[in-house]
Parts: C-alpha cells; sequence; structure tokens
C-alpha cells in the first residue's frame, strides 16, 4: 500500500511540477494577444476565401499563441466576420499543436526524442487540413444555430469575463466615458494626455492579469485531474494489462485518445502526461494522444456546443475521432 501512495505522489509530482510554468506562460502569452491586439486584426489575416485561407488557418497559431481553450471562442469571431467555416476550423484544430509553447513543451517532455514533436507538427497539420478539406461539404444551414449572427451589434470588448470599461473602472476608479468627457486645459494639456495613457495602460494590465488567472483556472483543473488519474492509472493497473493492450497497434491507439479526450489537458502541458505512458504503450499511440487532444476533448465538446448545431457537432467530433485514427493509422505503418 505504502508504494502505491508513493507512485501516486511520484506521478503527480512530476507532472504538475513540470507542466504548469508552461500552462501558466501559455495562458500570459494567449492573454497577451487578447487585452493587446485587437480583434479586427486577427480577422483581417484570414482571407474569406479558400485557397490562401487554409494556409493561413494552418500556420496563425504560430504567430498568435493560444491553446484549444482560446481558439474555440476565436474561431467563433472568425466565423461572426465572414470567415468561411472549414477554415476558422482548421485553425480551431492546427493552432493548439503549433503553439510556440506547445511546441517548447513537447520538446522538454521528450528531450531524447525530438521526432515526438516533429510527428506532432506533421501529423496534426495533415490532420486538420483534412478535416477542413472535408468540412468544404457542409452547407451554412447544416452547421450553424438558428439565432447565430454573423455580424453582431458593436459590443464592448471582453477580456477574461470583464469588458474593457469595467476593467479601466477597476483599474483607475473612474469609467472611460468619464475619462473621454473630460476638457483638458490648454496649459495641462501634455499632463492630461500622460496620464490618460497612464491609465489607459493601467487597464490594458489590468485586463491581461484577469484573462490570464481566468484561463490558468479554467485549464488548471483538467491538468490536475489529468495527473491524478495518470498517476492512479500507473499505481493501480498492473504492467501485465498494458502489454495486452499495447499489443494491438490499434487497441493501443484507440486507448490514447481515449484517455487524451478524457483528461482535457491544455495543449501547453498535456505532453507531460503523454510521457508517462511511454514506457506502456507504442510511441503511435503516444502521438494519437498528442494530436487528438488538443482538437477534440470534454471542454471543447461543451464549448463548441455553444456555437454549432447539435447534430454538427456529433458528426464533427466523429470525422475527428474517425480522421485522427485512420490517419495516425497510416501515418504510423509509413513512418514510424
Amino acid at each position: 500500500m505504502q508504494a502505491f501512495f508513493s507512485t501516486i505522489h511520484t506521478v503527480f509530482t512530476g507532472i504538475v511540477l513540470q507542466a504548469v510554468p508552461f500552462m501558466l506562460l501559455g495562458a500570459l502569452l494567449s492573454s497577451t494577444l487578447y487585452a493587446f491586439v485587437p480583434d479586427r486584426l486577427l480577422i483581417k489575416i484570414f482571407p474569406k476565401k479558400y485557397g490562401i485561407g487554409f494556409l493561413t488557418a494552418l500556420f496563425a497559431g504560430s504567430l498568435f499563441p493560444v491553446c484549444e481553450c482560446a481558439a474555440v471562442p476565436l474561431m467563433r469571431s472568425l466565423i461572426k466576420k465572414g470567415v468561411a467555416m472549414p477554415i476558422a476550423v482548421t485553425f480551431m484544430l492546427a493552432s493548439p499543436i503549433v503553439n510556440p509553447i506547445s511546441i517548447v513543451s513537447t520538446l522538454y517532455a521528450f528531450p531524447q526524442q525530438p521526432a515526438v514533436t516533429f510527428y506532432r507538427l506533421c501529423f496534426g497539420l495533415t490532420i486538420a487540413f483534412g478535416i477542413g478539406l472535408i468540412l468544404l461539404f457542409y452547407p451554412e444551414e447544416k452547421y450553424l444555430k438558428e439565432d447565430f449572427d454573423r455580424e453582431p451589434a458593436a459590443q464592448p470588448h471582453i477580456f477574461g469575463g470583464v469588458d474593457v470599461d469595467t476593467a479601466f473602472r477597476l483599474a483607475t476608479g473612474r469609467t472611460s466615458a468619464q475619462n473621454s468627457s473630460s476638457e483638458p486645459q490648454s496649459d495641462n494639456f501634455g499632463d492630461t494626455a500622460a496620464e490618460s495613457k497612464l491609465q489607459w495602460l493601467q487597464a490594458k494590465v489590468y485586463a491581461l492579469l484577469m484573462h490570464t488567472c481566468s484561463e490558468f483556472f479554467t485549464t488548471g483543473p483538467f491538468l490536475i485531474l489529468g495527473a491524478f488519474i495518470t498517476a492512479l492509472i500507473r499505481a493501480a493497473v498492473p504492467q501485465e494489462l498494458f502489454s495486452i493492450t499495447s499489443g494491438s497497434a490499434a487497441g493501443s491507439l484507440l486507448v490514447m485518445m481515449f484517455f487524451a479526450f478524457v483528461f482535457s489537458a491544455c495543449s501547453t502541458s498535456d505532453a507531460f502526461i503523454a510521457r508517462s505512458f511511454l514506457n506502456r504503450f507504442p510511441s503511435g499511440s503516444i502521438l494519437g494522444f498528442l494530436v487528438y487532444g488538443p482538437m477534440m476533448d470534454i471542454k471543447n465538446l461543451f464549448m463548441l456546443l455553444s456555437l454549432f448545431k447539435k447534430r454538427f457537432v456529433i458528426e464533427l467530433t466523429l470525422i475527428i475521432t474517425a480522421i485522427n485514427f485512420i490517419g495516425i493509422s497510416l501515418l504510423m505503418r509509413l513512418v514510424l
């Protein structure tokens, strides 16, 4: 019994201590993007037509580091502004994998196996592009909810549940309307302008911190849960059972994809959970965990239900699952 709890403590602590810094850094960079880069600038980058739109969707995540938690809301904004749904979904699937923090964390988790990071990128981009092409055959009325507004009325920009005016008021004690309505005197115009810039910066920093905390504490429980279940499996499941499962390439891949869906770990920290299974499952199934998890898990499923029709979300989940399973199985036979 002592060995059982010792294994749980060792595995759980190791995963959390190594993963938390990368998850926090990812949340901070993502929040910086939300606080200081306007939505309209991000949307302008995505062409509304196909062709180069897919290329942009595949690699935009390397310039704008967002995990899957932030990719779904951003995808919603892209569709509302007229970006084609297949391009927006391709961005949602690819961006967590090409996120620089995810790449660095995977390299750190597998220091002796850089090929894992390379194959994660290649497999992820290939599968995301394939799913995007399949979605070209879906008409708009089949996936968007009836009350979905492509061009909504102007709304305050939201950061981590706090709009700009609220952030400005909390940071400076005044509303943005009061600040803009004050008439500066000609003799102290420079001081007033400097004070206004300082208040703007205070509001932005406050919004950044609020969004960072919101994103970190939203994804943190999934890391804790995933690390605990992983530690429990490592301690409770006999090695012989893993040997039986790992004997079948298809079976081990399905098991690791199921783990990825249930654990719902952030893409900036899931590599540390995957590494703990390295000696119990073949490398191909480990890649299945690393590629499928950022594309579809429990938290993504519920967020997608808020945007798309229920039937389409079910179909999209099945498509993502099937393409990942078939694609990784074929790629495993060709390159692994």
